[in-house]
């Protein structure tokens, strides 16, 4: 049995997921995600008819997206970390 070493787990390619499996990882339906593939508007591959995605490049993705100042409360609202 192979061994794989950090540095080939880091620069392998990751796994190809179903919409499903996308849906879950993005907290979405999987009707939105395949809406999404369909309009190209995200990452994915089609292999056929089957459309597949890679979850390192839907969760980089995602990142890009990320708007707002990450992990600062926002004015108005409750500290929900500190709350009793």
């Amino acid at each position: 049995m192979a061994t794989n070493t950090t540095a080939e787990r880091e620069t392998a390619p990751s796994r190809l997921i179903d919409a499903k499996a996308a849906g879950e990882l993005l907290g979405v339906p999987t009707s939105w995600v395949l809406a999404e593939a369909r309009s190209k508007r995200i990452p994915h591959i089609r292999l056929g008819r089957y459309v597949r995605f890679r979850s390192d490049a839907l969760l980089q993705w995602a990142l890009e997206r990320e708007q707002g100042p990450v992990g600062v409360p926002r004015p108005g609202r409750r500290d929900l970390s500190r709350a009793r």
